[in-house]
């Protein structure tokens, strides 16, 4: 580390590191960490590396990070310099250790004191060799993808159960009904970490123009639709024929990046159906 001393000259030139409209670019996190964002998407915070969702590209972004010497308990800022100063070992990357997987490449920058008060200190206390590594960001749809195939691999294939059983009467409630699935949260860390949770719902299409919603319930016969309409959920037909009754059980999925934000994807659409027959009844004269 050197200690600045006089004028450091017209000759050297700041690296552009305002990215955010906040006052002095900062912003407080969690246990005094201090970030600022860049044009390099740059954070001199010394924690995991942040995740950002754009929704103008549908990019997940992951912001690079500069890492520093710092002194356990003393925290500062950075503004790396496009120029090495002489006698420092800019851009070698063996000075830099990875970090989640990124190679850094050391520079020069100022280092300015973070306050107690969140605030950085006006004027740089020293120059020292930092590490920067890059960002990188993740398309919407490659996480989609991986969230699809791990949601399907726990969801069951939905089944349509029918009261009764067989062939059906006309004026009579045909009852239909699925069995529920759970609402799943799965958290994930690649290919960006996250939580996400996906939420059944259920429609009907019992033919003839006649829909309903929700997974139903199964009769039983302590629980007669005559005593409690409403109970179940199906159909009353007016007529007699072959029914195609379809469910479509639709997950809505939501990625939660890191917490914060939430980021609908594609829902995930599975169906089930069954033909039932619908007849007439027919008095019968017995002796």
């Amino acid at each position: 580390m050197k200690r600045i001393r006089g004028r450091l000259g017209a000759c050297v030139l700041l690296a552009v590191l305002v990215w955010s409209v906040v006052p002095a670019s900062l912003q407080a996190l969690p246990g005094g960490c201090v970030k600022t964002f860049s044009g390099l998407a740059a954070s001199s915070c010394s924690t995991e590396l942040s995740w950002r969702f754009s929704r103008g590209t549908n990019l997940f972004e992951q912001s690079g990070q500069i890492r520093g010497n710092s002194a356990m308990g003393v925290r500062y800022e950075y503004q790396v310099l496009e120029r090495c100063l002489e006698g420092m070992d800019c851009g070698g990357a063996h000075l830099c250790p990875t970090l989640g997987g990124l190679t850094g490449r050391s520079q020069s920058a100022f280092a300015f004191l973070v306050l107690p008060n969140g605030l950085r200190s006006p004027t740089p206390t020293s120059i020292e060799l930092v590490c920067v590594y890059p960002g990188r960001s993740v398309a919407l749809t490659v996480v989609q993808a991986a969230v699809h195939e791990e949601v399907r691999k726990r969801i069951p294939s939905p089944t349509v159960v029918s009261a009764p059983p067989g062939v059906s009467l006309v004026n009579l409630l045909t009852i239909f009904s699925t069995t529920p699935a759970a609402e799943q949260v799965i958290s994930f860390t690649v290919p960006v970490p996250g939580e996400v949770r996906a939420v059944p719902e259920y429609t009907w299409d019992f033919g003839d123009g006649i829909q309903g919603v929700g997974p139903g319930r199964p009769f039983t016969s302590s629980v007669l639709p005559s005593a409690n309409p409403g109970y179940y959920t199906g159909a009353t037909y007016s007529r007699p024929g072959m029914k195609h009754v379809t469910l479509t059980v639709t997950w809505r999925v939501t990625f939660r990046l890191e917490g914060v934000q939430d980021i609908p994807l594609d829902p995930i659409v599975m169906m089930a159906s069954e033909d039932k027959q619908i007849t007439t009844a027919r008095a019968v004269l017995v002796n």
